[in-house]
């Protein structure tokens, strides 16, 4: 396959809540980096300038979108020189930047192959994820089909949704593709060990391949109010965007076709959907402590466990202390149980009144 044929397209909104107070609506997570931070090592990728670099030997730089918000577009600009910023006038979920992003792609080769990617999520081992997207990208161009990038559970995960492929022995390779026969939200617990042991379910990544021509064929047949209002209003974005409907890709699209398949990928992937996946990344990132996890600053413990702490250029002494998480940014200080990271959007809520600045 010729690297004209790839077309890189990264979605990078987000509002910023997951990783409060590091994150905040200005610099949401996909513009972080993570990683023990060293006084003499060079700076580390953020999660968006990683995702670039994932792709430098597959796409040219002239192929490659990002569609973002305009919030975020100088952001975006200034961490991916030479690409394509799309700036969404109002964010509408994925459907609508990803029909507009083909839309872009078709324009130059509808036969082109999209390679739809997020902006912030962790990945160990480039080069089996690699090897995986181009086996999926050939089938992607050599076919009608829809094709998701499925992550191989190692943990019955209640924070990912699922894709349920056809029934087989177990997955064992990233070389083979099953077809899909479900999305399914994010499950409880039993459902997810019941998942697990099944070996039928891949975590829902949200990474996507196909052809232009397909992907838009599909959006005509299941969701054709999206080329009515691209029509309508003769391609301009800030007319067509506000009649578009607000949805994902996965409920507009993927839930309804019936020519969807999955390429297993076991490459040490990770959402970052809070504070806790760092935990499970630990060991690569380098951050593995007696306390717990920490990204950053100085930490004394005394019978202290299972603790996360990001306090850059701080001392943190912690007694008697389990399962916290401790984030100190500017002038904010965060201490939150461990099993209620998932609700930092509260805390959000509640300083984005008090004190707007800070969010």
């Amino acid at each position: 396959m010729k690297k004209t044929d790839l077309f890189l397209v990264v979605m990078a909104g987000g509002s910023g809540t997951r990783f409060w107070p590091k994150s905040t609506a200005g610099k949401p997570k996909q513009f972080l980096s993570f990683g023990k931070a060293d006084s003499g090592s060079q700076r580390h990728l953020s999660l968006l300038e990683a995702t670039l670099e994932r792709f430098d030997h597959l796409v040219l730089p002239t192929q490659r979108l990002i569609v973002t918000t305009e919030l975020l577009k100088s952001s975006v600009a200034a961490q991916a020189a030479g690409v394509t910023v799309l700036a969404e006038p109002q964010g509408r979920n994925t459907a609508p930047c990803i029909y507009w992003a083909a839309r872009e792609v078709a324009a130059k080769n509808p036969q082109g192959v999209m390679l739809v990617m997020p902006s912030d999520h962790y990945i160990a081992n480039q080069e089996k994820f690699v090897s995986t997207v181009m086996i999926a990208a050939r089938w992607a161009a050599e076919r009608d089909d829809l094709v998701a990038l499925g992550v191989t559970p190692t943990r019955p995960e209640t924070g990912y949704g699922y894709l349920k492929i056809a029934q087989h022995d177990k997955v064992q390779s990233s070389l083979t593709c099953y077809p899909v026969e479900q999305f399914i939200e994010k499950p409880n617990l039993q459902k997810a060990r019941e998942f697990l042991e099944s070996g039928n379910y891949l975590w829902n990544g949200g990474m996507f391949l196909w052809r232009a021509e397909v992907i838009l064929a599909a959006f005509d047949r299941y969701m054709p109010e999206m080329k009515k209002a691209w029509d309508d209003s003769a391609g301009r974005v800030e007319v067509a965007y506000p009649k578009m409907t607000a949805t994902s890709i996965d409920y507009g699209v993927m839930e309804k076709a019936s020519q969807v398949v999955a390429f297993p990928l076991e490459c040490g992937w990770d959402d970052l959907g809070s504070w806790t996946s760092l935990e499970s990344l630990a060991d690569s990132l380098g951050t593995r402590h007696d306390v717990g996890v920490v990204m950053n600053g100085e930490v004394v413990q005394v019978e202290s466990q299972g603790n996360i702490v990001d306090a850059p250029g701080k001392l943190i002494a912690l007694l008697g202390v389990k399962d916290m998480v401790v984030v100190q940014q500017g002038e904010v200080l965060l201490v939150a149980d461990k099993s209620r990271v998932q609700d930092v959007r509260l805390v959000v809520e509640k300083v984005k009144k008090t004190h707007p600045h800070l969010i």
